[in-house]
């Protein structure tokens, strides 16, 4: 409807017409803002079509959606409002997963990364970086007197909460 409003309002050179297809494309109120943006919006079934393709790839990361989106940043907003709840969802979660840490270090959850070993099932704070080494206090040492430890962090993992 903007976009049929901006031809009526350029063909009669109407301000009532010009301002009405402003409003609904979102934009200033002059003939080149509006063009800029109908030119944007004719973008929009390319972006979501794009950002969709990548998005249904069972392997997507946030480097490849991120990758897509940037080409269509300047309407970001009006492709975001056209997907879904499990693909805006999808997109939160991927960018999740790209920011958390992935090395081991001071306020990391962890646990003994040996299978064997009876700290395996035990959840850890590192208190302290060394390094190649950390400092742990288990929870499970919390009432006796040896509270901490100090590991190689290849011996560690992070803590997952399924344990």
């Amino acid at each position: 409807m903007g976009m049929a409003l901006k031809q009526i309002a350029t063909a009669m050179n109407n301000t009532k017409a010009m301002e009405a297809a402003a409003i609904i494309l979102g934009s200033s109120p002059t003939p080149e803002a509006i063009a800029l943006r109908a030119e944007q919006l004719q973008l929009l079934p390319q972006a979501v079509s794009e950002i969709r393709r990548v998005l249904s790839n069972h392997k997507c990361t946030w480097q490849d959606y991120w990758t897509v989106a940037q080409e269509y940043e300047v309407i970001k907003q009006d492709y975001w409002a056209e997907l879904t709840t499990q693909e805006t969802e999808l997109i939160t979660a991927l960018h999740n997963a790209s920011t958390e840490p992935d090395t081991i270090g001071v306020g990391s959850i962890v646990a003994h990364a040996d299978p064997y070993r009876t700290l395996y099932v035990e959840r850890g704070e590192v208190v302290e970086d060394l390094g190649d080494e950390v400092i742990v206090a288990w929870d499970s040492w919390r009432n006796e007197s040896k509270k901490t430890d100090r590991y190689f962090k290849s011996e560690l993992r992070f803590w997952l909460t399924q344990n």
